[in-house]
């Protein structure tokens, strides 16, 4: 019998070996390290709290990085096997159980730092997983809202949808700083981005809505910028008085791929629009994109929400660009 999809996935995977080899539960450990080397939290972290922590891999980095003598708790819905110097226990995190298990653990204290890789058990659809991921995020914001102190950090995962600018809304109406990043770590193939929340303002009262995905995710503003910034330094925002983006809500903005090859300003189609379609209904005169080998899986997952995407992988999309027209012919 052939090996199962699972496996070969792993024996390609050298960050499934490193991690055994350096004694990490799991390769997302790997995405933990990778994102305090760039954004340098864990080393000024005296608390911690890892939601969703199981099996245990980014709970084991906290412990090596953390200060010395840090007060690191991580729950979870299944038991995590024992970390020294660190507190676990099952609990799901959406419950008020849960909060008052982490008063209980934390006393007076407030956490330096929450962690937040959970997600949704996938397979039943994509936009049930995102969705259902998105909601496991505003439940962690109701812990974040409690325990996290001003100037603290939150990092989240986070699925590819439709709803990520609504979600992006909220967490800069409580973050000073608001990053997403794709560790090298991520199989390239993953939709998973995490975000970076740093700065944490600490308000004194929160509104409720804040964490009501009925009302998050409505319409909500949305980023205006010129077109280059937009794409490449998506980070700078240009605010109303009233805390709401200038101009340009949140309204679903699909072009064809055919209109992105052929556009004399490739930039701009990819500022103003939301995703690009490679269903060949929407194509007229270059059908089959989608099946070319140099459309991967990256590709394809990063044309269906432009509005999540780095730098990097804007680039890779204006390089699959050159690659298609000089495969249509139509560099010449």
């Amino acid at each position: 019998m052939g090996k199962s999809r699972a496996k070969q996935r792993k024996q390609g995977d050298k960050w499934y070996y490193l991690a055994k080899e350096q004694g990490y539960r799991s390769r997302s450990s790997f995405k933990l390290i990778q994102l305090n080397k760039k954004y340098h939290f864990l080393e000024k972290t005296k608390v911690l709290i890892d939601l969703c922590a199981a099996p245990g891999g980014w709970l084991q980095v906290a412990s090596k990085y953390c200060i010395s003598g840090s007060l690191i708790c991580g729950v979870d819905l299944v038991p995590i096997k024992p970390i020294p110097n660190v507190i676990t226990f099952v609990e799901d995190i959406t419950t008020e159980k849960c909060r008052g298990k982490l008063r209980h653990y934390l006393k007076t204290w407030k956490a330096d730092t929450i962690l937040h890789d959970g997600a949704p058990n996938v397979g039943v659809s994509w936009l049930h997983d995102a969705y259902s991921q998105t909601e496991l995020v505003l439940m962690s914001l109701k812990i974040v809202a409690e325990f996290l102190t001003y100037n603290g950090t939150f990092i989240t995962k986070l699925f590819r949808s439709k709803d990520y600018n609504n979600l992006l809304w909220v967490l800069n109406q409580l973050f000073g700083k608001v990053e997403a990043t794709k560790p090298l770590a991520s199989r390239d193939v993953s939709a998973e981005i995490f975000v970076i929340c740093q700065e944490y303002k600490a308000p004194d009262k929160i509104d409720p809505k804040f964490f009501d995905p009925k009302f998050v995710f409505e319409d909500l503003p949305n980023p205006s910028q010129d077109h280059q910034s937009r794409v490449f330094n998506p980070s700078k925002k240009r605010r109303q008085r009233d805390g709401y983006e200038d101009g340009n809500y949140i309204q679903h903005k699909t072009i064809s791929a055919e209109e992105f090859l052929t556009s004399n300003n490739p930039i701009e189609v990819l500022s103003i629009a939301n995703a690009i379609s490679l269903d060949d209904r929407d194509l007229k005169n270059y059908k089959g994109i989608k099946d070319f080998d140099i459309t991967t899986k990256e590709i394809i997952a990063c044309c269906q929400d432009l509005r999540v995407l780095g730098k990097k992988d804007f680039r890779g999309l204006l390089k699959w660009r050159i690659l298609v027209r000089e495969k249509l012919g139509l560099n010449h």
